[in-house]
């Protein structure tokens, strides 16, 4: 199982992106980052399965339950131990040498139904990223939330990556107990 991580470095305005295993590390532009939740998401909305299956809903209405579905993590087994949920931190790691650091310069990605690839050009070097759609779904989120903390807004992102899902989270909050409140003078 692959995992990776986002710090933004503001002396750079660039993210660091680390994949692990194999301590990948590369530096994302502000230019490629917009290009992956603009362009290569909507590639990857156009994917979403489901089309000419009745009551299945059009393309904005499936691809908005699935990253709901994702970001919920319903694809995960319970037993799985290698699997960490989502974690954010406000702490960066300290800031590698520069020599272990590429340069991403382009992107070339493959979607699919039940999978997406990223291939991030750097130099002669090329890091390949395949993932499943919920994995994808939790980068592309991600990214997002990264790019938005490094206060980039950027333009013409898909809703459905946008979406809140705080509302679903407080929906399910067990109600208060009313024997509480009869206890409070």
């Amino acid at each position: 199982m692959s995992s990776t991580s986002f710090s933004y470095f503001q002396s750079e305005d660039r993210l660091l992106v680390v994949v692990q295993p194999g301590d990948h590390k590369l530096w994302l532009t502000r230019r490629l980052t917009c290009s992956i939740v603009d362009d290569i998401a909507r590639l990857f909305a156009s994917q979403v399965p489901g089309d000419g299956i009745p009551g299945a809903g059009n393309e904005d209405e499936r691809i908005a339950l699935e990253h709901r579905m994702a970001m919920n993590e319903e694809d995960l087994d319970g037993r799985d131990r290698h699997h960490r949920p989502l974690q954010f931190s406000d702490n960066a790691p300290a800031r590698p040498g520069d020599s272990d650091i590429l340069l991403c310069t382009g992107l070339d990605a493959q979607l699919g139904r039940d999978y997406a690839s990223l291939s991030f050009v750097c130099g002669d070097k090329t890091l390949n990223l395949r993932q499943s759609r919920p994995g994808f779904h939790r980068f592309l989120r991600t990214l997002l939330l990264c790019a938005d903390k490094a206060e980039w807004q950027l333009p013409a992102v898909p809703a459905w990556l946008t979406q809140s899902l705080l509302g679903e989270l407080l929906a399910n909050l067990p109600p208060l107990d009313e024997n509480d409140e009869q206890d409070l003078p």
